[in-house]
């Protein structure tokens, strides 16, 4: 069994200029609409049993949409650890103006991922952990499972998957409507010793 993956798809704020989103409730354009049928139609026969999304509506929408293309009769669990990070101060402001009015901090977000934490909001450690306990319950759940989530989340669990920490965060790519598969066998166990250990 799989588990696979999916960052949302476009929102007008992923254009450029880029706007940092994190926890702001910003919906999916038409492009992304696209998008997200495009990827339904390429996961169709895939054994799909369930679909888990994040609470925000970016990802809700897609997930949506997704679950229509695919027959509209799949079980669809929102789960807020799969959230993008709160992104406090940033969120809504576009990313060249935080680079120059908050160019320590972002220097840091960019050299120091593994020990970041966004002003006002919350660390990239802390997302990484609950986004962790999201795919640990799912392996567990059984079920071939879709997860619709966001980049910083897909970022901080590939991190995990690939062995190469936080520090790795931004060397991964993560497009929208991008999908990741992982294997689910020995994943929960994984993810608990890690989990265990971090405490």
């Amino acid at each position: 069994m799989t588990l696979l993956l999916i960052r949302h798809v476009e929102t007008d704020w992923n254009r450029e200029p880029a706007r940092c989103q994190g926890w702001a409730e910003i919906g999916i354009n038409e492009t992304g609409r696209v998008q997200a049928r495009a990827a339904a139609r390429t996961l169709a026969g895939s054994g799909i049993e369930l679909i888990v999304t994040s609470h925000l509506r970016r990802a809700r929408e897609t997930a949506e949409l997704m679950r229509e293309e695919l027959g509209g009769e799949l079980p669809l669990v929102v789960d807020p650890r799969l959230a993008e990070t709160h992104r406090g101060e940033w969120e809504s402001r576009l990313f060249v103006e935080i680079m120059l009015d908050d160019a320590q901090s972002w220097r840091r977000y960019r050299e120091h991922p593994q020990t970041f934490r966004f002003p006002g909001g919350e660390s990239l450690a802390d997302q990484q952990r609950r986004v962790l306990a999201a795919l640990r319950d799912a392996a567990r759940d059984g079920r071939q499972a879709l997860l619709v989530t966001h980049a910083g989340s897909l970022r901080a669990a590939r991190c995990f998957l690939d062995g190469r920490g936080l520090a790795a965060f931004h060397e991964m790519g993560a497009g929208n409507g991008g999908a990741n598969e992982v294997p689910s066998e020995g994943l929960a166990a994984r993810i608990t010793a890690f989990l265990e250990g971090s405490r």
